[in-house]
């Protein structure tokens, strides 16, 4: 029924297409007549469609019509010709363009139908990122919509080598996604590895890009993210500029960047825009941050439960004074506290912005303070607990955050069982690990690896601007 095509009795073609859609009471009609034998019949959704082209249309019809009735036909093919979109032919492609928003106009004793370009976008405005704030730089963000999106990319970009493709995904490849590269710096392995994989990907009712993040990962049981995500528009321009693929889905203010390195998502736009000096002890103190949260917790645990000879004397003292009285272990104290700390966290994220910050800062210094009192935990735990809380929050990408917050756990329970030993062991299979990740044929750990002195340039530390732009011009 479907794949059929349109009788010449527009009534029955409408009350069948009617009867397809289904009992929606957000669809709208209107039926104008042309002459007492020919008429023309708009079928639209309220919420979707320009009310006020709508409205022209339906005026024009009405003031030609006064005018002479034996020109209206030709009138109105000529003003449908301005507005329509396409033609369509069977009941499928209507289905397809009325719910994407586009106005069907059937026309009496014909079997060709008009898909109408007056679909209204419900899109918000431009706005400042929320997920990756910066002290120095642009204050605009991606929105949800693609050509929005798209356009801020190439306002922003004089790179006439930038070249933007459109592919449709899912099973009907009806989702539309743009790639976007460099036609000179991008490998075109990599752009053509893209496309397969989002050509692959089964997916039909896409709300953002993360829902196709994993399609692209190359080992998906990882703890960490090997696709980069941003909703900054210079950070997309950056990293096209350095021969990556930028994948922007319609519908999602979150652009996907691949290949990724480790490197590159500790990276972040502050670290260009401020002076080389203050860029490189930023990125350096957010390496430290993520050795802290990962193995600040463990480290105790190993030290007061296993190792307890490493410590110095008085500071040996100290911590088991603060634990006379605790009747749990380090590694129970540690989780108690570590999933009170998870969950303050989480619900700040779901209130709204006042009361989370509220609930954030209250709930941690009053549990903290009454756990203390109660002697579940001690007070050197929640000191090392809010310190690893505190490192987490200076990573700049959210996904690789939770990651190492799930990491931690881990590294928990293994110095509580392995001591200094397992730990050592846990840091050893991690950096395994990442040094066998790839993404798109790229090492996951480059350049921390690299023989090549000239990718240490802009790895832990930044050097200045000028450096890094010889270098490239030597590479070239």
């Amino acid at each position: 029924m479907l794949d059929s095509k349109f009788q010449p009795n527009a009534d029955y073609t409408v009350q069948t297409f009617l009867d397809l859609v289904g009992q929606n009471t957000d669809v709208g009609s209107k039926k104008l007549w042309l002459s007492p034998t020919k008429y023309i019949c708009i079928i639209y959704l309220q919420g979707l469609v320009d009310g006020e082209k709508l409205d022209n249309l339906t005026q024009h019809v009405v003031e030609t019509k006064a005018k002479s009735e034996t020109q209206t036909l030709d009138d109105i093919d000529s003003f449908i010709s301005v507005i329509k979109d396409k033609e369509v032919y069977t009941y499928k492609q209507a289905i397809s363009s009325f719910f994407k928003g586009q106005p069907l106009l059937f026309i009496s004793e014909s079997t060709t139908a008009y898909s109408l370009n007056m679909s209204m976008t419900k899109q918000r405005s431009l706005s400042e990122p929320t997920t990756e704030k910066v002290v120095r730089g642009p204050k605009i963000a991606l929105i949800e919509n693609l050509d929005e999106n798209l356009g801020l990319l190439r306002q922003r970009s004089t790179e006439e080598e930038m070249v933007i493709e459109d592919i449709y995904i899912g099973n009907t490849k009806e989702h539309r996604t743009s790639i976007v590269f460099h036609n000179k710096h991008c490998q075109t392995h990599i752009v053509n590895q893209v496309r397969e994989k989002l050509l692959d990907i089964p997916l039909d009712n896409i709300q953002d890009s993360g829902m196709i993040e994993e399609f692209l990962e190359e080992a998906p049981y990882s703890p960490f993210p090997q696709v980069q995500n941003t909703e900054r528009p210079d950070r997309v321009l950056a990293a096209v500029n350095e021969g990556r693929v930028a994948i922007l889905v319609d519908g999602s203010p979150f652009a996907l960047l691949v290949p990724t390195t480790f490197d590159m998502i500790m990276k972040s736009p502050d670290d260009y825009y401020e002076r080389w000096i203050a860029g490189s002890l930023l990125r350096l103190l957010r390496y430290l941050s993520i050795f802290i949260t990962l193995f600040f917790s463990a480290i105790y645990i190993s030290l007061v439960s296993f190792n307890q000879g490493l410590l110095p004397t008085e500071l040996a003292i100290t911590i088991a004074a603060t634990r006379e009285n605790v009747p749990f272990s380090p590694f129970i104290e540690a989780v108690v506290m570590e999933v009170t700390l998870e969950l303050l966290r989480e619900a700040g994220l779901r209130l709204p912005t006042p009361v989370g910050q509220t609930v954030g800062l209250v709930g941690g210094v009053v549990i903290g303070q009454a756990a203390v009192e109660a002697h579940i935990v001690s007070s050197v735990m929640i000191i090392v607990v809010s310190v690893s809380a505190i490192a987490s929050f200076t990573v700049p990408q959210y996904g690789i955050g939770l990651s190492f917050r799930i990491l931690r756990f881990v590294s928990m329970m293994i110095a509580a069982i392995f001591g200094l030993y397992g730990v050592t062991m846990f840091f050893l299979v991690l950096v395994i690990h990442l040094t066998k990740l790839e993404s798109f044929g790229m090492a996951y750990f480059k350049p921390f690896f690299a023989l090549n002195k000239k990718a240490w340039k802009d790895s832990y530390i930044r050097l200045p601007n000028k450096s890094l732009k010889q270098s490239k011009n030597k590479a070239k």
